[in-house]
């Protein structure tokens, strides 16, 4: 830090001294006007920053999509922005630090500015396109916790290293559990309450997947997942959530009546059909949920509708269950694959893709009569 005589470029005021990383750092309340007038003026600058998405200068799916979520949040004023950083690079910037005599700190800044060098570039590319819509519904009086990070190059990539692996990220079935924010998830989670098939001790809410050791249907997340790619409810007010989630509890006492798979089952039992059998594998959970999605649609029972799935199918004058992996319509559909396991024994195995669990929603819908005619 060097002193510069002269007017400063810019002013920081009310910032508190914070420690971290060995060294003083200091902390402030910035508005979103702030954040936009900053980057205009060229006082903030979004750059240094380790992700190669910002690095390349060109947003993957996945940054754009999150980007795009915070910014639809912040327009709607609700968003959950946690605390920001910026960064001041001393070896480049020259500025000053005063302190008065309330304790407050004021930063004078004569040559440099602000980077994302640390942290907080995607949320802070969210404020601004925010402040910047036309849409004109966010708020550039709200307000972000920040801390301005005295650091070099060397201490912004230790901290932005700590910051982006540091911690396990919270798996998704343990987030959606948690907080549901679309009424696909909040159906499922009334469904999963409600029924007394479902529940927390059938279905897995810690964890992405099941034990093959459990007893446990399916993971929350993989009824989360069905939900959203298959049920097309709509629903546009909470009556309308309930109603449908009513609906889904009937229909999965239909479906256990037919097939007991998808209900509660012993963990030997439940054991003996994994490699098996496709019903209430986590293939076979997004295909009942196409049906599900296909009998509310057309207002039909489900008791008139599901029996096909309990019927025998015939192969080489051989009556199979349907949901037997020597049922050949699996393999056809690529549901099931050929492999080789550790022990050099050939069998089948679940190949996971939107393309299989699609195949198997069609199939499904065939096999009860509700696939539309081409």
């Amino acid at each position: 830090m060097s002193t510069y005589r002269g007017e400063p470029v810019a002013e920081i005021v009310h910032l508190r001294e914070v420690d971290d990383a060995g060294a003083k750092h200091f902390e402030g309340i910035f508005t979103g006007d702030w954040f936009d007038e900053a980057e205009r003026t060229g006082l903030l600058q979004l750059k240094g920053n380790i992700r190669p998405d910002w690095q390349t200068g060109r947003m993957g799916a996945k940054t754009k999509r999150k980007v795009e979520r915070w910014t639809e949040e912040l327009l709607a004023n609700n968003a959950v922005m946690g605390n920001l950083s910026v960064r001041l690079d001393p070896s480049s910037a020259v500025y000053e630090v005063e302190r008065d005599e309330d304790g407050d700190y004021t930063i004078k800044i004569y040559e440099g500015a602000l980077d994302t060098g640390v942290d907080s570039q995607s949320r802070i590319t969210s404020i601004l396109m925010a402040r910047r819509n036309e849409l004109g519904t966010f708020r550039g009086s709200t307000t972000f916790a920040t801390r301005i990070w005295i650091a070099g190059e060397e201490l912004a990539a230790r901290v932005g290293s700590d910051y982006n692996t540091r911690g396990d990220k919270v798996n998704d079935t343990a987030a959606k559990f948690a907080y549901q924010d679309n009424a696909e998830k909040r159906i499922a989670r009334t469904l999963l309450q409600d029924s007394v098939h479902l529940g927390i001790d059938n279905v897995e809410v810690l964890k992405n997947t099941v034990s093959a050791s459990s007893s446990k249907l399916v993971a929350f997340n993989t009824l989360t997942q069905a939900m959203e790619s298959y049920w097309q409810g709509d629903p546009v007010n909470p009556a309308e959530e309930a109603m449908q989630a009513a609906f889904l509890v009937k229909f999965w006492d239909g479906l256990v009546g037919f097939r007991r798979e998808f209900g509660r089952l012993g963990k030997a039992e439940r054991q003996a059909l994994r490699g098996a059998s496709m019903a209430g594998t986590a293939l076979s959970v997004h295909g009942v949920i196409a049906v599900a999605n296909a009998i509310y649609t057309q207002g039909l029972d489900p008791q008139q509708v599901l029996a096909p799935l309990a019927e025998p199918v015939y192969h080489g004058g051989k009556g199979l269950d349907y949901f037997s992996y020597e049922n050949p319509v699996w393999t056809k559909i690529g549901a099931l694959v050929p492999a080789t396991d550790k022990g050099g024994q050939d069998r089948l195995t679940l190949r996971m893709s939107f393309q299989t669990r699609k195949a198997v929603a069609d199939e499904l819908m065939r096999r009860v009569g509700l696939m539309p005619e081409a």
